[in-house]
């Protein structure tokens, strides 16, 4: 994954159910590898992973603006 650049960035913040995570990008598909990021975060230190092996993920709403929430 390339680097963030200085707009795109993860997020944690409060939320009532737990944790909430925003992915933040330059375009959409950013914005997802953005709060992959954040909820990696949350379960493990970042310093400690390392890029292995390359794994596409598919995901479908029947509104697009689901996936944004």
């Amino acid at each position: 994954m390339p680097q963030p650049t200085m707009q795109e960035r993860w997020e944690l913040f409060d939320h009532g159910a737990d944790i909430g995570v925003r992915g933040i990008g330059n375009t959409e598909s950013r914005a997802f590898e953005m709060a992959a990021m954040a909820l990696t975060a949350v379960i493990t230190d970042l310093s400690l992973v390392q890029t292995r092996d390359a794994v596409t993920v598919h995901c479908q709403a029947p509104d697009r603006e689901l996936l944004r929430r």
